[in-house]
């Protein structure tokens, strides 16, 4: 009886082994150092490369550790030192992408991800990452998560913090936010990827802004300054810097075609040559001002001479002054543009030269003026109130997220980090030095290639 009850037991186990490596998740590709995973019926596998994970796993990495994991779905994933990243759920079927469900818990330390095929097809809710209470949910994305559990998240060794605190950050920045649009607006950025941009939109440095026919649009950036743009208006925010506890600030907007309303913000005031805005080959210097720019006619196409005469001088380039005043500078001279003022460059001359009669077309410019929508500069772009609290960190480098606590969510973009801790959901207003910088955090491992440490595909510790 008891040798049946052996056999039994024996076939019940082999049956459950069967069935648990059918549901692999995926495998582990490049590392640095030790993971573990601790499966569903307890057992604890030391991992290799290669090495297979299954929805259930517990991942843990020991300190100076990194794991690289590729899974099923094209997902690529790498976890940090000291981290506990548990696989609740894993469904991948190519054929049945409405049954896709992925569910990430994040216990201790973090990881950084892109995601594959699950929350891009079928279900684009089908992704999450739980932790510290709050819930991530992905939207076809590049992020990292992190829980620190002590101030500046100085929960690893000072080897690894001091690698992470000399490199380089290299996460893009939002400068600034779409606040109103009427018809057609998009964005081409330095990847030369155009992007639709809607109410509440994410503007980049280096972006090129083109509105459409009959189209209007507000963008407020992160130094308070604002800017409407016209119908059929190229426009690049060709450099944007800008970092009020660094007291950094530097900003180059120029304007290809149409027209712009600009009220300028913080960047300028105390160094006027830190803020230029470009026309052709002119430039605009504010003092701390609000002006209109135009660029038409030959100015528009590209034309060696952009100027406009005194009879048509929306025909060209020019600018008008609602606000403060601006230096109008041309290789030919400069020009002094006082409030209500408006001036050319000179089509017989190139030099800048006032318009004796503004017509009412400039003066009563349809397009609203941007300093007519209010902003909450905090609410928009975020604050370093919590910036180094322990919690839960997300910073998105690609694509989108959702970090939802309770009846709060808070919609974060490339470029932005989220922070929930207890009763806090807050967007900051930029990512902390310890959330980027370090080369092992690759997501796909590259950072881990040439390490020259970790372990063999047989599971032997180098």
């Amino acid at each position: 009886m008891k040798t049946a009850n052996f056999l039994y037991a024996a076939l019940l186990m082999m049956f459950s082994v069967a069935t648990y490596a059918a549901e692999t998740a995926g495998v582990v590709g490049y590392m640095s150092g030790t993971l573990v995973a601790q499966r569903q019926d307890g057992t604890i596998k030391v991992l290799a490369k290669k090495s297979e994970v299954f929805a259930g796993d517990m991942l843990i990495t020991a300190k100076d550790s990194y794991a690289n994991v590729k899974l099923n779905d094209g997902s690529q994933m790498t976890l940090r030192p000291n981290s506990n990243l548990r696989i609740e759920d894993f469904q991948f079927n190519k054929e049945a992408p409405k049954k896709d469900n992925m569910v990430l818990s994040l216990l201790k330390g973090g990881f950084r991800t892109v995601t594959g095929l699950i929350g891009k097809r079928g279900n684009a809710d089908a992704y999450k990452v739980r932790a510290a209470s709050a819930t991530i949910g992905i939207r076809g994305t590049d992020f990292t998560s992190r829980l620190c559990i002590t101030k500046g998240c100085k929960d690893e060794d000072e080897s690894v913090a001091q690698v992470v605190a000399n490199a380089p950050v290299t996460i893009p920045v939002v400068i600034g936010r779409v606040m109103k649009v009427q018809g057609e607006l998009s964005a081409k950025g330095d990847d030369d990827k155009v992007r639709k941009l809607v109410l509440g939109a994410r503007v980049y440095e280096g972006d090129v802004l083109t509105t459409g026919t009959g189209s209007y649009a507000i963008v407020a950036f992160r130094d308070e300054g604002r800017v409407s743009l016209q119908a059929n208006t190229v426009f690049q925010v060709e450099k944007f810097k800008y970092d009020k506890v660094a007291t950094q600030e530097n900003a180059v907007l120029r304007l290809f075609k149409g027209g712009v309303r600009v009220v300028t913000g913080l960047i300028g005031r105390a160094k006027h040559d830190n803020y230029q805005f470009k026309v052709s080959s002119a430039t605009i210097g504010i003092r701390g001002t609000g002006f209109d720019a135009w660029c038409n006619g030959p100015c528009a196409s590209g034309s060696d001479n952009p100027g406009a005469t005194q009879d048509n001088p929306l025909d060209g380039a020019g600018v008008y002054v609602w606000g403060g005043e601006v230096v109008l500078v041309t290789p030919g001279g400069s020009f002094v543009v006082a409030i209500q003022q408006a001036a050319i460059i000179a089509r017989d001359t190139g030099k800048p030269i006032r318009v004796i009669a503004v017509p009412s077309a400039i003066i009563d410019n349809a397009t609203p003026r941007p300093d007519t929508v209010p902003v909450n500069i905090e609410e928009l772009f975020g604050s370093d109130a919590n910036a180094g609290d322990p919690g839960l960190y997300v910073t998105v480098h690609d694509g989108e997220v959702v970090l939802t606590k309770g009846d709060k969510s808070l919609d974060l973009g490339a470029g932005e980090t989220g922070f929930a801790q207890d009763d806090i959901l807050a967007r900051l207003a930029k990512a902390p030095g310890f959330m980027d910088g370090d080369p092992k955090m690759d997501p796909f491992g590259e950072g881990l290639k040439d390490s020259g440490a970790g372990m063999t595909d047989a599971g032997c510790k180098l």
